[in-house]
């Protein structure tokens, strides 16, 4: 489920949210270790390589996302509040040449636990700066929890 919202300043908010058959800390770790992370970030089909993870408040990071045509797409950005296995956030700056270049975003990550052992993902992605940048980032979360989803029945 997903849900683009337009924001007083015409940026638009994306919110999504996910449920996965993993207790909260297990889905808390993919997300925040950085082995794990790499072995489904990003859309279907695309790798990943991570140059920097200082995973402490204030810390960076660096992920680049490889294309089957070998293009590197990196984010970079700056981890924000850390609050195992709760919640997360982070901005998230692509550093590829296009409309998103050098713009910030970020992404507020909040992990529920759910009554029957499992939990949910709730994902919102703010500053995106139009329309068709918050459908498209929409299509690769989406992708992106697909491959989670995934990784963590494995």
């Amino acid at each position: 489920m997903s849900d683009i919202t337009q924001a007083p300043d015409a940026t638009r908010t994306l919110k999504m949210s996910r449920r996965f058959a993993v207790p909260v800390e297990r889905l808390f770790a993919a997300w925040t270790d950085p082995e794990q992370a790499c072995q489904w970030m990003g859309p279907r089909n695309v790798g990943c390589r991570i140059d920097r993870w200082d995973f402490q408040e204030g810390g960076n990071y660096e992920i680049v996302l490889l294309s089957p045509e070998d293009k590197e797409h990196a984010a970079h950005g700056v981890f924000g509040l850390i609050d195992p296995p709760y919640r997360l956030t982070m901005s998230w700056i692509w550093q590829h040449e296009g409309q998103m270049q050098g713009l910030e975003t970020f992404l507020d990550l909040k992990f529920i636990a759910t009554a029957d052992g499992a939990s949910e993902l709730q994902l919102t992605h703010t500053m995106l700066p139009n329309e068709e940048m918050a459908e498209g980032h929409s299509e690769g979360w989406q992708s992106a929890f697909e491959c989670l989803d995934e990784y963590l029945a494995e």
